[in-house]
């Protein structure tokens, strides 16, 4: 009986990683699934001109209102799940998420993560990193990564 922690962005891929993570939590039999949303904080440093200067701007409020959404949303995406007799929790936190991810897997003690990958190239992840590569390197349990191609 396995806890599978789902984390999931409000991209057109999340339907079918959350198809994927239905898959294995039948197989595997879940005990829980844990639908997961990290709402990632805004910058409150911006680089300006020619030298790249860095100033500061004012951290926006983090706003409950878009944990509530995102949590809702998720409620949406876990309807199909409990038709099926899973047990699903929704979470929504805002953080960066590759540290939110493997924070949560530790705490909820997933034994595994099921995560989507954009198929983004090699500029992307040179400038921009990647999700799966930063939770496969330090996650604390086996990691499923649904490749989701347009």
């Amino acid at each position: 009986m396995a806890t599978l922690l789902v984390p999931l962005d409000t991209s057109e891929i999340a339907p079918k990683v959350l198809l994927e993570a239905e898959s294995l939590a039948v197989k595997l039999r879940a005990k829980k699934v844990i639908l997961f949303h990290v709402i990632e904080p805004v910058a409150t440093c911006v680089p300006v001109g020619a030298a790249m200067d860095m100033i500061a701007t004012s951290p926006p409020d983090l706003d409950m209102a878009q944990t509530d959404v995102a949590k809702s949303r998720l409620e949406q995406l876990a309807a199909p799940l409990r038709a099926k007799g899973l047990e699903v929790a929704c979470e929504a936190l805002f953080g960066m998420p590759v540290d939110e991810i493997l924070d949560q897997a530790k705490t909820q003690g997933a034994d595994y993560i099921i995560l989507g990958s954009h198929g983004h190239g090699a500029l992307f992840h040179l400038f921009g990193g990647s999700v799966v590569t930063g939770v496969l390197k330090h996650s604390p349990c086996p990691v499923v990564v649904v490749p989701v191609r347009k």
